[in-house]
């Protein structure tokens, strides 16, 4: 029986999923479109910095949120398997581990990597060279593509901690 704290842990996980699948898929589907739209260099790398002053502090803060209470959710699996822990999640704990481990790297590049340049570059009033924002732009939904493949595969793996 899970207690009040765990069930806590639990929402705040799932929510904090929820959250960055939910922003990461909208992002992907809708703001790389609406950026090709957009004619002027100035006017897109505006666009751009606005849509990553919002994704990225959600993003990172989701991912975060995940990584702690994913951990904390380890905890009571470990303490409530004792010495059979790693006989029956190791593999699947190695896999969700591993993706999960990418999927921060690739959100880290998303945000820190792609989006950060742009937004600092706004900030300074300064503008972008047209082809590094052009490939900033054509790198961003494939990368943002891939995280939502990565989630998705981790949550999928996570259910099979319920069978342990």
């Amino acid at each position: 029986m899970l207690g009040v704290l765990d069930k806590a842990i639990l929402v705040s996980h799932l929510l904090s999923l929820g959250a960055y699948f939910g922003a990461t898929l909208y992002f992907a589907l809708f703001v790389p479109p609406a950026a090709q739209g957009i004619s002027g260099a100035a006017e897109r790398q505006a666009f751009l910095a606005a849509c990553f002053r919002t994704y990225n502090p959600l993003a990172i803060g989701a991912v975060g949120v995940q990584v702690l209470t994913g951990a904390f959710n380890l905890t009571r699996y470990k303490a409530a398997l004792g010495p059979d822990f790693f006989a029956r999640l190791g593999p699947v704990l190695a896999w969700k581990l591993g993706l999960v481990f990418l999927l921060v790297m690739l959100a880290t590049y998303v945000s820190f990597g792609l989006g950060h340049r742009i937004v600092r570059y706004q900030q300074w009033g300064e503008l972008l060279p047209d082809p590094v924002l052009a490939a900033a732009a054509r790198r961003l939904r494939p990368a943002l593509l891939v995280a939502l493949a990565l989630t998705t595969a981790i949550a999928w793996l996570s259910l099979g901690f319920r069978n342990a």
